[in-house]
């Protein structure tokens, strides 16, 4: 019998990579639709062509979800927090920071995460590892924003991109919490609260500002930035990730959380002509080192038989 720790690497290496590349591109595809489009059109764009890629490939593989109006309403909690708001905040941090500074900030995530899950989550206390980490963590947050340029310190930035990490965080502890029981695909859930976040986004996307002239016509750049944004990094990453999960492993598959910066600073300073900063780097290293920390789980302590007392026969 396989197990994860036997599985070869040409089994989720290439679903790694993908993922990695596909979340890394992210900033820049962003960066690119900014250009043309409002943040809530471009989170409704990318939402709307990842939602069709999705249910396309249900469809096709027969995944579909079995739904009940409890479950649509658990995903549209659930899709709030993981899709609709945060794909609105991360362009519209965009408009104030770099997408290096973006992807470095979103690396945070996991911090959130296991904030919110301690916070939520009465089973799970935090271990004294997990709250230095979680500590660490913030003050690499404090570096990598260079909390001490009182000048042109990145405030609104800062705070709408954590305002998003910070949401990925609720909604990732949410789902544990409400869709625990659901016996769906994660394709088929993937599918549904992409969906779902679609009908959440097309309201605000529609009241937002008229795109530029010639930003929805087929030579359009900034629109084929949205459209990869959809196919991409919200459709077939998502499906990509948890083959990753199924194959290696959580612990593995998390671990792209570190990937995903490296892609997007790459593409920030060659394709974009950004330049990052030494504190950049030394926040992201000190904010990778608390994420790193803040995973980890205590191990479990070992059982205690009871003393038999007595001689032996």
């Amino acid at each position: 019998m396989t197990t994860i720790a036997d599985a070869p690497l040409r089994s989720w290496l290439p679903y790694f990579l993908g993922v990695s590349a596909a979340w890394g591109c992210s900033f820049l595809f962003i960066e690119v639709a900014l250009r043309e489009f409002a943040p809530t059109q471009v989170a409704f764009g990318r939402v709307f062509f990842g939602a069709i890629t999705l249910v396309v490939m249900v469809l096709v593989t027969g995944n579909r979800p079995a739904l009940t109006w409890r479950k649509v309403g658990a995903v549209a909690v659930v899709a709030a927090f993981m899709s609709a708001v945060p794909l609105v905040l991360i362009p519209a941090a965009q408009q104030h920071i770099s997408s290096i500074l973006a992807s470095l900030l979103n690396a945070t995530t996991p911090l959130w995460t296991a904030l919110f899950v301690a916070l939520l989550i009465p089973t799970e206390r935090v271990s004294r590892i997990q709250l230095a980490g979680l500590v660490l963590g913030a003050g690499g947050i404090a570096i990598l924003l260079g909390a001490w340029r009182v000048d042109d310190f990145p405030l609104l930035g800062a705070v709408l991109m954590l305002g998003a990490t910070a949401c990925y965080g609720i909604g990732s502890t949410l789902s544990r919490v409400m869709l625990s029981r659901v016996k769906d695909s994660p394709m088929a859930l993937s599918s549904l609260q992409i969906t779902v976040s679609a009908f959440m986004l097309a309201p605000v996307a529609l009241a937002a500002p008229q795109p530029q002239e010639g930003a929805l016509a087929l030579d359009s750049v900034p629109l084929w930035a949205v459209i990869a944004l959809g196919v991409t990094g919200t459709s077939f990453a998502y499906v990509w990730f948890w083959k990753v999960v199924q194959a290696a492993g959580a612990t593995t598959a998390a671990s792209v959380t570190y990937c995903v910066p490296v892609v997007a600073t790459a593409l920030g300073v060659l394709v974009l002509g950004e330049k990052l900063a030494w504190y950049e780097l030394v926040g992201a290293a000190v904010v990778f080192a608390g994420v790193w920390l803040a995973q980890r789980k205590p191990k479990p302590r070992p059982e205690r038989l009871p003393e038999i007392k007595g001689s032996a026969a």
